[in-house]
């Protein structure tokens, strides 16, 4: 299955009887007759079994392999690519290799380079190396086909695979390395790996850093527990991995055959690479001349995902204590910083308090940094600043949390004010002109009061906000360090209920208000931000799908579609307004205090993203 990028592959092991090809052979087209995986990898030498030890010197068996290999070929109702593995005899010299095929008809073959020969291993005694072989075509089957260095390329769609096997992902110097330089972005590897306590997680990190520096996803598979155990015992441990992550991993033993499937999003690998300056410079240490081998993918009518595609892209699925608690210090620490290079007379924190989700994380945040320098929590000057719209409850939110942290709290109601100024440019509509006041009014008396108190403004708004443009241009879009700018509206929410649970639980029953309220910047009555602009975590999705993996608005509106549950017509609404938005408030990006990245995206126009404001969009 191919679609917008997407391509599913699996990881097989197959229940396979050492030196029993013709046993081999069913198992190997059973699992292949339920694949649904647009490419299926198998173990090491998978149609004899790798412990087949000195069979490997029989004419009869090698000729029984290359049979059973080429009635797979003929007898299979699989329509994608298979990855078998298989000893071929050239020219008297028998070669460990992985054979690619697409359907009926073979695509090239690969042998191993790295043949190991020491400890349990013995693969100098029957094999060759492929490595720097000079050969470019063997003969199979009465017809020539592609040997030697190959990657497999769908041009047209941006895909390119290689293949390796076993040891070579083990080397200093990987065959997937040097095939990564030449643009290859997937990469399958058949192995037959022993097993022994720790090896697991050896063998996982291994894969899970090839993909990270060659920038691709990584699709390994081993063969089970099924080959001979006389010294040893083999795993079938599957592991599929995406530039450093895990996406799916199966155990280490099965007792029947084994598929592990994934969906790989090769429009983000692409994306990422076209980032990276260091993979373009290092293009240049190519080591070898590769045949390109032509492989089309069709579009699926529609794509099957194999899991539920995450509504919070943002948000990690494994250690997420771990990632709270350094997202939480990077935000203190950054913080910290910037008061200790203020002069003493100039560090105290101004910061205005809404009752609202951001700004409570931000005074936990100034909270905590005051305490680690060992100064007192009345050197941050809390500010609330209510006006006609401003609610009971969020004012008595802002109210409990200043009391309680024991910042000096100031409340300063601003209507008069506004009003006056109104009044003054001949305004009397309640409209954005009307909304906007109220925040540069209360932008305005922070810079004063930092005047006056000798401090700085510190800036609440998140990175859902800056993304959207849901902020005044020089009203609360403006600060002198904006704490919450690497954080989407849906981080800033777990961070409040990890605080609520952590080391604020004195505070837990007014955060678990705050959390629970409905999210407004009270400029008008009753105003409720996310019947304006959509949900926040629907917004973030597209944030994240857009910045982090490059997708488009065509992509994202299906994927929106798919993971929400929306209808076609919903999810297009909510990608479309987003990008409006987007694209035609970059103008309040180009100015926007310096702040902590703290995930993978930022937009601030020093660091990560480069846009002109009059660029023309959707």
């Amino acid at each position: 299955m191919f679609k917008h990028g997407y391509i599913k592959v699996s990881a097989a092991t197959p229940s396979i009887s050492v030196g029993d090809i013709q046993h081999n052979k069913k198992e190997i087209l059973s699992v292949l007759n339920q694949a649904a995986a647009s490419i299926i990898v198998f173990p090491e030498l998978t149609i004899t079994g790798y412990t087949s030890s000195d069979l490997f010197y029989q004419e009869a068996f090698i000729s029984e392999a290359k049979t059973a290999l080429q009635e797979i070929m003929k007898e299979t109702t699989y329509k994608g690519v298979y990855i078998l593995g298989a000893p071929l005899d050239l020219y008297g010299i028998l070669y460990n290799c992985a054979v690619v095929i697409k359907e009926n008809k073979i695509l090239g073959v690969v042998p191993k380079h790295y043949l190991p020969n020491y400890q349990e291993f013995y693969e100098k005694r029957w094999f060759h190396s492929g490595f720097k072989t000079t050969m470019k075509s063997i003969k199979l089957f009465g017809e020539l086909v592609p040997f030697g260095y190959l990657i497999f390329e769908d041009a047209d769609n941006n895909i390119r695979f290689g293949v390796e096997i076993c040891q070579d992902l083990w080397a200093a110097y990987s065959p997937s390395d040097d095939m990564s330089l030449a643009g290859a972005n997937l990469f399958f590897n058949l192995s037959a790996s022993t097993e022994r306590v720790g090896k697991p997680m050896v063998r996982r990190n291994l894969v899970l850093d090839h993909s990270r520096k060659q920038m691709s996803a990584y699709v390994y598979t081993s063969t089970g527990h099924f080959e001979s155990s006389s010294e040893v015992v083999y795993s079938s441990q599957k592991i599929i991995a995406n530039q450093g992550l895990l996406v799916a991993e199966s155990a280490s033993f099965d007792m029947k055959s084994s598929i592990l499937t994934a969906d790989i999003d090769i429009e983000a690998i692409n994306y990422q690479k076209r980032q990276d300056s260091t993979y373009r410079d290092m293009h240049m240490l190519i080591q070898n001349e590769y045949q390109f081998i032509h492989v089309p993918f069709d579009e699926s009518e529609d794509y099957l995902f194999e899991r539920e595609i995450n509504q919070k892209p943002f948000i990690p699925t494994n250690n997420l204590e771990e990632d709270m608690a350094l997202a939480n210090n990077l935000q203190v620490f950054g913080l910290i910083k910037r008061i200790e290079s203020l002069p003493p007379t100039s560090s105290k924190i101004i910061l205005g308090v809404s009752g609202g989700l951001d700004s409570a994380l931000a005074l936990l945040v100034s909270h905590q940094a005051m305490k680690k320098l060992g100064r007192s929590s009345k050197d941050i000057i809390a500010v609330t600043m209510p006006a006609t719209a401003t609610s009971k409850n969020s004012k008595s939110a802002a109210l409990k949390m200043m009391e309680t942290l024991g910042v000096t709290l100031l409340e300063i109601p601003i209507t008069k004010s506004v009003d006056l100024h109104l009044k003054s440019i001949s305004h009397e509509e309640k409209d954005v002109t009307y909304e906007n006041a109220q925040a540069r009014m209360r932008t305005l008396i922070l810079m004063d009061l930092a005047n006056k108190h000798g401090g700085f403004v510190l800036g609440t708004g998140d990175l859902s906000e800056i993304a959207l443009g849901w902020m005044t241009y020089n009203g609360d879009q403006m600060s002198m360090y904006a704490v919450n700018a690497g954080l989407p509206k849906t981080w800033v929410q777990l961070l409040i209920d990890y605080h609520a649970n952590h080391d604020y639980k004195e505070l837990k029953e007014v955060l678990n208000k705050i959390l629970k309220a409905p999210i407004s910047p009270e400029l008008l009555e009753d105003q409720d931000t996310e019947k304006s602009i959509g949900r926040y975590d629907v917004n973030d999705f597209i944030l994240f799908y857009h910045m982090d993996q490059g997708a488009d608005d065509d992509k994202i509106t299906w994927l929106v579609e798919r993971a929400f549950h929306f209808t076609k017509a919903e999810s297009k609404l909510y990608v479309d307004r987003f990008f409006k938005r987007f694209y035609s408030q970059q103008f309040k990006r180009q100015t926007l205090p310096e702040g902590p990245k703290i995930l993978g995206i930022s937009l601030s126009p020093r660091g990560q993203y480069r846009m002109p404001s009059d660029v023309k969009r959707k």
